[in-house]
């Protein structure tokens, strides 16, 4: 039996006639692997045995593995900190438009949607001035920088006491000094 040698177009023609056929033609590799000419031969030899000829391989070249270890997984950025216009439409979307109105009046005169506004005499600290701050931790750990999560602990805070938003409002008009 006479073979010629195996050059990457005929592997394709071999190796599409009976990659079903054979498990050995999922060992073809790319044109560009460093030992492709010496699996290409043994290959082919490999394969023609199982076209009805008597004699069989023994040696198949096993494929190297080549895979380079891979990379870690960059780490995700860190999401920045909510604006206020993040943290208005959050209330926003959280109490419709008509208690925002009350909401909005409210928070304007007590902090002006500072998230970082604090009151000298009391020490009620951020958009919804909670007294104690330490208060709105219990939404979460960034309440002293996180206007969302300052609105959050505000709006829990006006639906537990007041149960609207101009249920406080109203509530603030009618106290002087004014709180809530």
């Amino acid at each position: 039996m006479l073979i010629a040698p195996a050059t990457p177009r005929s592997l394709a023609v071999v190796a599409s006639t009976t990659a079903s056929a054979s498990p050995i033609a999922s060992l073809i590799m790319s044109p560009s692997d460093e030992t492709f000419g010496e699996r290409a031969a043994t290959i082919s030899r490999s394969l023609g045995a199982g076209r009805g000829s008597t004699s069989t391989t023994q040696n198949v070249a096993a494929p190297t593995a080549t895979t380079a270890p891979a990379a870690p997984a960059p780490s995700p950025a860190p999401k920045p900190t909510p604006s206020v216009d993040d943290a208005r439409s959050f209330a926003l979307a959280h109490i419709g438009a008509v208690q925002f109105s009350c909401l909005d009046a409210l928070w304007q005169h007590e902090s002006d949607w500072d998230p970082s506004a604090e009151n000298p005499t009391s020490g009620a600290y951020g958009i919804a001035q909670a007294l104690p701050a330490t208060r709105m931790a219990s939404i979460g750990k960034d309440w002293m920088s996180n206007p969302i999560t300052q609105v959050s602990w505000g709006l829990e805070y006006i639906a537990a006491r007041y149960g609207s938003a101009c249920n406080a409002w109203s509530f603030w008009l009618r106290h002087y000094p004014h709180w809530y």
